[in-house]
């Protein structure tokens, strides 16, 4: 039996939350609490993000000018609207999070593998890389089981919706 091996990929904080129309980004309609979505649409040259919920019909749109992270904020929002993210957890005292699905996946594939390997690159930046923007609770070996099954529970949050 192989050990699970996980190898860094190119994703940045930008990529992983720069929600699509097959994988927006789950967060709390602002209006019901209950689960909506950002998606980002270009219209005519101009990217247009949109908060939108099933629930109650909640719509709320605008032109991208640019976003906003408070990765490191007890209650972590979009980069967008700021609406609080659907896909949060508590977890060995730390609340973990996903925009969305990609995120959640990227999420299950680093904590799940006991090697991980970067990929130095000298033309970049090197903490640009999600990797080494995760926190070090979120990489500890000790709560590597801990953090798969919150992981799980996140994911029956995102397939309930």
């Amino acid at each position: 039996m192989t050990e699970k091996r996980f190898q860094e990929n190119n994703e940045d904080r930008f990529s992983i939350s720069t929600p699509t129309n097959d994988d927006p980004t789950l967060v709390v309609c602002p209006k019901c609490q209950s689960r909506a979505a950002v998606t980002l649409h270009n219209d005519g040259g101009n990217d247009e993000v949109r908060l939108s919920c099933p629930s109650c019909g909640y719509n709320l749109a605008k032109i991208v000018e640019e976003r906003t992270f408070y990765w490191d904020a007890e209650n972590p929002t979009d980069s967008y609207f700021g609406a609080n993210l659907w896909l949060q957890t508590d977890c060995v005292g730390e609340s973990l999070w996903a925009f969305n699905r990609r995120h959640l996946e990227y999420l299950e594939d680093f904590v799940s593998a006991k090697h991980r390997q970067r990929n130095p690159n000298v033309d970049t930046w090197m903490n640009s890389s999600l990797a080494s923007r995760l926190p070090k609770w979120l990489k500890a070996a000790k709560n590597r089981e801990q953090i798969v099954k919150a992981i799980a529970v996140l994911k029956v949050k995102y397939n309930e919706g």
